[in-house]
């Protein structure tokens, strides 16, 4: 099996290679998340250089060709993010929502309790009053 290293393949595993290099740099801390990308990363490079292997593939399993073994499951993939991504974005909204609404009680209490004592409502802010 012989590597098809044409000018987009170069580039397709130049753009890999730059990917994995910035994710060293921003997921540093997360290694189990650095390793599994690596891993795809290693398998996509692969299916990039060598694209009969993708090719065997997919007629193995009943696919037309190699591009849609890779792309059938990408898609899959990258629906299931939005969706995990869409929930987690209304997921922080509902928290970010419940704890403005717990500053505010607390805030509305604070000025209360300020008032009923006969003392002034403290600022907020930090800032004195001139």
């Amino acid at each position: 099996m012989n590597a098809e290293l044409t000018p987009a393949a170069v580039a397709l595993v130049g753009l890999l290679a730059a990917l994995l290099v910035h994710d060293f740099v921003t997921l540093a801390k997360n290694r189990r998340m650095l390793l599994l990308q690596v891993l795809v990363f290693a398998i996509g490079g692969t299916l990039i250089v060598y694209p009969e292997i993708a090719r065997r593939l997919a007629y193995a399993v009943g696919i037309g060709r190699g591009v849609d073994f890779v792309l059938y499951p990408l898609v899959i993939w990258l629906v299931r993010e939005s969706l995990l991504s869409r929930r987690r974005r209304l997921d922080d909204e509902e928290r970010v929502t419940a704890l403005v609404r717990s500053l505010a009680a607390q805030s509305a209490h604070a000025i209360d309790a300020g008032h009923s004592s006969g003392r002034a409502p403290a600022q907020s802010s930090g800032v004195s009053a001139s």
